[in-house]
């Protein structure tokens, strides 16, 4: 019993040591370090949809643009940064495009640019920042 209580005790110490070194550490301009702050929600939700065109042989369908509104209050969210990425198999990302939501909190970005099929398409993620 006395050979396992000298690790554990030992363990005990240097996580304690550990965390209380953690504990001290600032955040500030000139030098690395960690912190943590509560980050409140410009808004409740944010919506995504995206509108398609026909490729030229008119049998598939690719994405052209993809519009981001949020919901409730939306002035909440106005003028901030965006990002829309459309999502294929294992949530790999098929293309990305950024924009500044207007003064209602809503933006469209275009994709036809990419090439994006509409088909491989199966989840969108949309991350507002500001």
């Amino acid at each position: 019993m006395k050979k396992f209580l000298l690790p554990i005790g030992a363990g005990v110490v240097v996580f304690g040591g550990v965390t209380a070194f953690a504990a001290t550490l600032n955040v500030n301009s000139t030098s690395l370090a960690s912190g943590n702050a509560t980050v409140s929600s410009c808004n409740s939700a944010a919506a995504v949809t995206y509108a398609t065109t026909p490729t030229t042989n008119a049998k598939t369908y690719d994405v052209t643009t993809a519009s981001v509104t949020t919901s409730g209050t939306g002035s909440g969210c106005a003028s901030m940064a965006y990002k829309v990425t459309l999502l294929g198999a294992n949530n790999a990302s098929l293309g990305e495009k950024t924009g500044t939501l207007d003064a209602s909190g809503a933006g469209s970005v275009d994709f036809t640019a990419l090439t994006v099929p509409a088909s491989d398409v199966v989840g969108v993620a949309v991350v507002i920042t500001g």
